[in-house]
């Protein structure tokens, strides 16, 4: 079922051009990474993650809510932003809340035994990480498919992973296969356009190159490099997060129905007793 989920999302993003506004606003607000840093300097890149931060949840509820409604439009896209733009937020900062005071309660007991332990504390922390990225990833799909509240978004994230284990594995499996086939092909795109300004690279042998920093790059590929780059990451960008969101839609679309059908119907009473209808 996760090829069909993969076949669907091609079919959505052919059929219906307006699911590609996520892919079109994120790939400006890439543009905007790479340009406002090295023009505007480091001062207004925290104000932009922050705004990348509060327009995601709208980007994905447009895109969640089109697909579940049924009706791709700007008008629908855009109100379904609107109507589930808290519901997404919400735990979104929940999610990260719990996973930074995660991180501090590990770092804070390994630090404290020396040197030896903050060593092995990266590789940890990011499995930490890692997991809870892999177990609440479809919060937001759960929150706009099943109109759920804040913490039984998250919940319900978990449960749908865990019911449809190895679905998913292929889900993420092939989510990171798309980003590397993308990321290989802008490279080759980035080098081809730039290889008469990278060329004395080349020329420099591997001591050198130790040296080379990225500010040694910029100087080297000028003000017309700069938006090349920032044009082919915005490629990158629009390409992959469109993917990504039909994908997600499409996966979840398939495999709520069936996870659902597999779990028994019940209900607790007041002692915590299952009883199954």
């Amino acid at each position: 079922m996760s090829l069909n989920s993969l076949k669907g999302a091609a079919v959505l993003l052919r059929e219906h051009p307006v699911l590609w506004l996520v892919g079109i606003v994120m790939g400006a607000l890439a543009v905007l990474d790479i340009l406002v840093p090295v023009y505007g300097g480091a001062f207004y890149t925290e104000p932009l993650a922050l705004l990348q931060v509060l327009v995601v949840p709208f980007l994905a509820g447009g895109v969640y809510g089109t697909v579940k409604g049924e009706t791709f439009s700007v008008g629908e896209f855009l109100q379904s932003g609107k109507t589930h733009y808290f519901r997404i937020l919400l735990p979104t900062m929940i999610i990260f809340f719990a996973a930074l005071l995660t991180v501090f309660l590990l770092a804070v007991p390994l630090a404290l035994l020396g040197a030896g332990a903050a060593a092995g504390m990266t590789p940890l922390l990011f499995g930490v990480l890692v997991s809870i990225a892999f177990f609440t990833f479809f919060y937001d799909t759960v929150a706009v498919f099943e109109e759920t509240t804040v913490f039984e978004s998250i919940r319900r994230s978990i449960e749908f992973v865990m019911n449809n284990l190895g679905s998913v594995l292929l889900f993420y499996l092939a989510n990171i296969a798309v980003a590397i086939a993308l990321g290989f092909a802008a490279l080759f795109a980035w080098t081809a356009l730039l290889a008469g300004k990278l060329e004395s690279l080349t020329l420099m042998d591997q001591t050198e190159l130790q040296t080379v920093m990225p500010e040694d790059i910029l100087a080297l590929i000028g003000t017309e490099g700069i938006w090349i780059t920032a044009a082919v990451y915005a490629v990158v960008i629009v390409v992959y997060s469109a993917f990504l969101y039909a994908y997600k839609a499409s996966f979840f679309r398939n495999h709520a129905g069936t996870a659902a059908a597999r779990m028994p119907q019940g209900e607790y009473d007041e002692k915590g007793r299952w009883y199954k209808y």
